[in-house]
C-alpha cells in the first residue's frame, strides 16, 4: 500500500510537469537558397528567429560578394510582446569565385511569464561561389504522350510528330511531355479541347540557349458519318460538334440539315450567307458558305479595317485603265483590278454591315480599304499623263541641245584644218622672188607683231580675288562709263564742241565713247592712205 502511495505520487507529478507551460529560450539559425551558385548570380539568405518577442541583430556577408546586410531590419520586436516566429531574408550578388559568408551577431529576448530572457548570438552561414558553367543547349524531349492513349510511332527524341486517335465521346484529352534537360522548358501540356476530325497540337521545349523544338501530336476524334466536301479542289470535313468559335460580326447561331445530321450553322440576313464550320486535312479550321439549294461551298473571307468589314467578291466588270489581276490578302489570293499606269489596287466586296457591294482601292501596306471614286481616280490618272508628257517635252529638249553641241563641237576642227590646208597649198605655189622677198618681209612683220603680242600676253597678270571695297569701286567705274556713254549718244557734234569750249584749260578732258569712236575711225583712214 506503500509503495502504491508512493507510484501514484510520481505520476501525478510527472502529469503536472508535463501539463504546466514551458517557454523555450528564443533562438536565431541562417540558411540559404543553395548551398552553391554561380559567379554572377545571387543567393538569399534566411535569418529564422524562434519564439522571440524583440530582436537587434547585424548581419552581413562577407566574401566573393558585394556588400549585402540586414541594415534596418536586424532590429524589431512582435509588437505585442508575445514571443513569434519570424524570418528576415537577405540577397547577396555574387561578384568572384569564392565563398560567401554571412554572419548574424547580437541578441533575441524571449517572454518566459512575466520574465524577460535574454540570448546572445553569434550564426554563421557559408555558400560556395564556383565558375560559371556554359549554359545547356540540349531541346529534346525526355518523352510525350496523351494521358490513357499511346501514340503511335514509339517515342523517339528526334521524331517530332506522334498521332493518336480516340472515341467520338471524348471532348478533352491531357497532353503530357518531359524535356530531357533540367534546364529546358516545356509549354503546350496540360488539358486540350478536342473535335471531331483531326485535332493537331504543338508542344515547345526550349533550352536554357532560348532555341526552340516543336513536337507534334495529332489526334483524331472518330467520326463514323463524317460529311466530307471539297472546296477549290481542296479536302475539308463539315463539323457537327463546334466548340470555342468565336461567332462572325452580324451572324446569329442556327442549325441547318446537312445529309440528315442537325449541323451548327451562323446566319446573316444583311449578307444572305449561311457559314458552317469546315476542317483541313491538318485539322485547321474555316468557315465556310453554304448554299443549300446548290448543296455547294465557298470558303468565306472576312477583311476588317477600322471602320469597314468587308467581304471580297470575284471581279464582275473591268474599267478603263485597269487590268484583272490575282492580289494576295493575308495569305488568301483574290481577283483584283490593277492601275496600268500606278501601283493602285481595285476589289470588288461586299459591305458585311449594310450588305452594299461596291469597288474598294486597297492600300496594301496599311491593309485599308477605302471606297472607290470614279472621278478621283480618272483625275489622278489625267493628271499622272501630264506629268509624264512634261518630263518627255524636257527630256526632248536636252536630246535636242546636246544634238546642236556635239554638232558644234565637230565643226569647229574641220576649220583649222581648213586653215591649214589653204596654208599648206599656198606654199606649194611658185611665187616670184621680188614677192618673195616681199612676202617674206611682211610675215617678218607680222611674226614680229606677234610676238610682241605674245609678249604682252604674258605680261598680263593673273587674275586675283577683289576684295568688297574694291569690287565696289570697278563697279563704279562701269557705271560712270555707261552714264558718259550715254551722254555721248544723247548729244550732237555741235553741242559737243561747245561743251568742250565751255571746260576750263586746267581741267583734262574726260574722253568720251564718241571720241574714242572718232579716234579709232582717223586710224582706219590713215592705214588705207
Amino acid at each position: 500500500m506503500k509503495y502504491l502511495k508512493i507510484g501514484l505520487t510520481i505520476i501525478i507529478t510527472s502529469l503536472a510537469l508535463n501539463l504546466a507551460p514551458v517557454n523555450a529560450a528564443g533562438s536565431v539559425s541562417v540558411s540559404a537558397s543553395a548551398n552553391y551558385v554561380e559567379e554572377g548570380n545571387r543567393v538569399t539568405f534566411y535569418i529564422n528567429l524562434k519564439n522571440v518577442a524583440a530582436w537587434d541583430l547585424t548581419g552581413t556577408g562577407y566574401g566573393a560578394t558585394s556588400s549585402c546586410s540586414l541594415g534596418d531590419q536586424g532590429v524589431g520586436d512582435s509588437g505585442t510582446g508575445a514571443n513569434v516566429n519570424k524570418t528576415l531574408t537577405v540577397t547577396c550578388k555574387t561578384s568572384s569565385v569564392g565563398q560567401i559568408s554571412f554572419n548574424v551577431s547580437g541578441n533575441v529576448s524571449s517572454a518566459n511569464g512575466t520574465n524577460i530572457e535574454k540570448v546572445n548570438v553569434n550564426t554563421s552561414k557559408i555558400v560556395v561561389v564556383t565558375e560559371p558553367r556554359e549554359k545547356d543547349t540540349n531541346n529534346y524531349l525526355k518523352s510525350i504522350g496523351v494521358t490513357g492513349y499511346t501514340l503511335t510511332p514509339d517515342f523517339n527524341q528526334d521524331t517530332m510528330e506522334y498521332s493518336v486517335e480516340v472515341p467520338n465521346t471524348v471532348d478533352k484529352v491531357t497532353l503530357e511531355a518531359q524535356a530531357a534537360s533540367v534546364y529546358a522548358s516545356v509549354t503546350g501540356t496540360g488539358e486540350v479541347e478536342v473535335n471531331e476530325g483531326a485535332n493537331t497540337f504543338e508542344i515547345k521545349v526550349t533550352s536554357e540557349t532560348g532555341v526552340e523544338r516543336i513536337y507534334k501530336i495529332n489526334i483524331n476524334v472518330k467520326d463514323e458519318n463524317p460529311i466530307n466536301i471539297k472546296i477549290n479542289n481542296s479536302d475539308y470535313t463539315v463539323m457537327k460538334n463546334v466548340k470555342n468559335i468565336e461567332l462572325p460580326s452580324t451572324y446569329e447561331a442556327t442549325t441547318v440539315k446537312i445529309n440528315d445530321f442537325d449541323i451548327p450553322a451562323f446566319y446573316s440576313s444583311t449578307s444572305g450567307f449561311t457559314l458552317v464550320s469546315v476542317k483541313d486535312s491538318k485539322g485547321d479550321q474555316y468557315f465556310a458558305i453554304y448554299d443549300a439549294e446548290n448543296n455547294t461551298y465557298e470558303l468565306y473571307n472576312e477583311n476588317q479595317s477600322d471602320q469597314l468589314l468587308l467581304y471580297i467578291l470575284p471581279i464582275t466588270e473591268e474599267k478603263n485603265g485597269f487590268s484583272k489581276t490575282k492580289i494576295t490578302i493575308l495569305e488568301q489570293s483574290y481577283e483584283a483590278l490593277k492601275a496600268e499606269n500606278a501601283d493602285v489596287y481595285l476589289l470588288y466586296a461586299m459591305d458585311i454591315v449594310t450588305g452594299e457591294k461596291n469597288y474598294y482601292i486597297y492600300d496594301q501596306k496599311n491593309n485599308s480599304y477605302v471606297l472607290y471614286n470614279e472621278n478621283w481616280i480618272s483625275n489622278y490618272v489625267d493628271q499622272l499623263e501630264k506629268y509624264k508628257i512634261g518630263i518627255l517635252g524636257f527630256g526632248g529638249l536636252c536630246i535636242f541641245c546636246l544634238i546642236i553641241i556635239t554638232v558644234q563641237a565637230i565643226k569647229g576642227p574641220k576649220k583649222k584644218k581648213a586653215k591649214k590646208n589653204s596654208e599648206n597649198v599656198s606654199e606649194e605655189i611658185p611665187i616670184p622672188e621680188e614677192k618673195k622677198s616681199k612676202k617674206n618681209k611682211k610675215k617678218e612683220k607680222i611674226s614680229s607683231k606677234d610676238s610682241k603680242i605674245e609678249e604682252k600676253k604674258t605680261e598680263v597678270p593673273s587674275p586675283t580675288k577683289l576684295t568688297n571695297e574694291e569690287a565696289m569701286k570697278k563697279m563704279d567705274d562701269v557705271t560712270k562709263m555707261i552714264e558718259n556713254y550715254e551722254k555721248t549718244v544723247a548729244l550732237d557734234k555741235k553741242e559737243l564742241k561747245e561743251k568742250a569750249k565751255e571746260q576750263p584749260k586746267e581741267e583734262v578732258k574726260e574722253e568720251t565713247m564718241f571720241d574714242i569712236l572718232g579716234d579709232d575711225k582717223k586710224k582706219k583712214k590713215k592705214k588705207r592712205k
